[in-house]
């Protein structure tokens, strides 16, 4: 039998992140929250003082990479297998969970990262290849995650996640995703869209995101694998910006915060925006 331990990453919880997590962390072999919240506030305090969590501070916000890095490597003290990676929103499909943790035990020699869905399409197959996968909702090898080196804390949030497929994918581990066994989850603040009878989404981000999405994405494609994330790359130049531009509000922040990190993209300045 595998060891599952939950990492959940907090930032500036509220009363409805510890419902959330409350209907998942009874299913793992220990259930570890790290907060990156900017100060502690009572519902940080709540996971703090719950012998049923085991609460880490990064004090203050070191970015969901640094925040992952700390719970796995506590979970990897402790002799966990896997760790399930959450975003404090994300929700689990907690009745599924005995069938996920069978595909899981099947898969787990074959995959190094096993992802839930997150739009419910039928496949035929129990599992089905990625090249990467969004960072909330994985399963992921412990062992593995060490070998390509952990999650990368000089992107800080945006792109981590398909950084790590890419280094899983330079060592030729596999990754995939268990179609049907969906999270719900949001990106960004999304406003729907409505043209010639189908429904998009501007992601509707803060300025200070599309700073890190854009500088990683920059950065990524010119300085890393042009191939491996030209996908990425030009949904965000092709898609992102242009409904951005038509559809969001204050955008001359984040235009400016877009070319700013365009700009410390090509200089290699990585990291924490200060």
């Amino acid at each position: 039998m595998i060891k599952i331990g939950s990492c959940t990453v907090l930032y500036n919880p509220d009363s409805s992140v510890i419902s959330n997590i409350e209907t998942y962390s009874s299913l793992f072999d220990i259930c570890v929250v790290v907060d990156n919240s900017d100060s502690i506030n009572e519902f940080s305090k709540y996971f703090e003082d719950n012998p049923s969590f085991v609460y880490i501070s990064m004090h203050g916000n070191q970015g969901i990479a640094a925040a992952i890095n700390a719970g796995v490597e506590y979970l990897n003290s402790k002799g966990m297998d896997f760790v399930l990676t959450m975003d404090q929103d994300s929700q689990f499909p907690t009745k599924e969970f005995e069938k996920i943790y069978s595909l899981i035990e099947k898969y787990k020699d074959e995959y190094s990262l096993i992802g839930l869905d997150v739009n419910k399409v039928s496949y035929d197959q129990e599992i089905k290849d990625v090249p990467y996968w969004i960072t909330s909702g994985n399963f992921v090898n412990i062992r593995d995650f060490y070998m390509v080196g952990q999650m990368n804390e000089s992107l800080f949030i945006d792109y981590v996640d398909f950084d790590l497929g890419y280094r899983f994918k330079q060592v030729n581990l596999k990754i995939g995703y268990l179609p049907g066994y969906c999270i719900l989850h949001t990106i960004g603040n999304p406003i729907e869209i409505q043209f010639l009878g189908k429904t998009f989404y501007a992601l509707n981000h803060s300025p200070i995101r599309y700073y890190y999405r854009y500088r990683n994405s920059y950065y990524l494609y010119h300085y890393v694998d042009k191939k491996f994330f030209k996908k990425e790359y030009h949904r965000e130049i092709f898609g992102s910006l242009i409904k951005m531009i038509i559809f969001e509000k204050n955008r001359k922040e984040k235009l400016k915060m877009i070319k700013k990190g365009i700009q410390d993209a090509k200089l290699n300045h990585l990291g924490k925006f200060e």
